[in-house]
């Protein structure tokens, strides 16, 4: 196992967690940093799982519009755009 050394800034940080006492040490404070790091690096690979399988099954069930060109692109935007226009105009009146 090699030993890597710090930048300041982050040296000045882990010091500062340890000196408020938020972690027991460097070490402490290095490992726990490093297993929340894992931990959203695991969060971030399911949402992606979740997300290709959402789209796939859209996919089977034939909610999929195909885009093959420029105007086809444009009347898919106005779309979303009028959708998402009509979505705030919603959330507007939700909240008066």
């Amino acid at each position: 196992m090699s030993v890597e050394q710090l930048p300041d800034e982050l040296k000045q940080v882990i010091d500062r967690q340890v000196a408020e006492g938020r972690a027991l040490s460097e070490a402490d404070f290095l490992i726990e940093a490093v297993q929340r790091y894992a931990e959203a690096l695991e969060l971030d690979a399911e949402k992606i799982k979740t997300a290709a399988d959402d789209g796939i099954a859209d996919i089977e069930a034939g909610r999929f519009e195909v885009i093959s060109g420029p105007e086809d692109l444009r009347r898919l935007q106005l779309e979303l755009s009028a959708t998402l226009d009509r979505l705030a105009g919603r959330s507007e009146s939700d909240s008066h």
